[in-house]
């Protein structure tokens, strides 16, 4: 299994992170970092889904970037924006925003709606960043993911943010360790896609290990 660690030094992390926690987009908070932003933007284009998933909204700020993203490549994608509770102030007939339960979203994304999803899907993991949520998040949807589809599990850089602060700290390194579980009890049908992960250097990306692959 390869290092879940990034290989950006803590004192270039603490500035990053500092920036990124005040990031706005169109004057909307969009807590993404520089590597990211970069990074989804190649493969959006890349990829060119035909549906996106994010669970775990805060403010819409990462929703409002990507439609907009998408808009300027020409795709017509369908999104769900999925949240425990709706904090978002956007209203904009490109998003649809529903409120769910990350660890029951059989109740929010039912058979009806799964099987009319365009490919190729994305599916980011953006909410607790907890082992319990982000592990659940992935096993709902390895099932109904097809080869060419993404995982992307965002924020497992909590655990070289540890030094930083008890907020870090307390999420026990949850969204690498689910990662790590994950690709053990699903064998061979994900991969890390390194060519992501690694772009700029080792893991330089708040996602670390976090850019997931169906292959078969």
């Amino acid at each position: 299994m390869r290092d879940r660690r990034s290989g950006l030094p803590l004192k270039a992390l603490e500035s990053i992170q500092s920036g990124t926690l005040r990031y706005t987009y169109k004057g909307v908070p969009c807590m993404k970092n520089p590597f990211d932003f970069a990074l989804y933007t190649k493969l959006i284009y890349d990829l060119a889904p035909g549906s996106i998933i994010e669970i775990g909204t805060y403010r819409g700020g990462s929703a409002l970037w990507l439609a907009d993203l998408l808009r300027s490549f020409g795709l017509d994608s369908r999104f769900f924006y999925i949240d425990h509770r709706y904090q978002c102030d956007i209203k904009d007939e490109r998003i649809s925003f529903r409120t769910g339960n990350a660890l029951e979203l059989s109740s929010v994304l039912t058979p009806d709606i799964v099987r009319k999803l365009k490919r190729p899907l994305l599916v980011i993991e953006d909410s607790a960043h907890v082992y319990e949520t982000s592990l659940a998040v992935m096993r709902f949807f390895a099932p109904i993911m097809a080869p060419g589809d993404y995982l992307l599990i965002e924020d497992g850089i909590v655990n070289d943010l540890t030094p930083l602060g008890d907020v870090y700290s307390r999420l026990a390194d949850g969204p690498n360790r689910a990662v790590a579980d994950f690709l053990a009890e699903v064998g061979d049908r994900f991969e890390i896609d390194t060519g992501y992960c690694d772009f700029f250097g080792y893991n330089f990306t708040y996602n670390t290990n976090g850019y997931l692959k169906c292959v078969r």
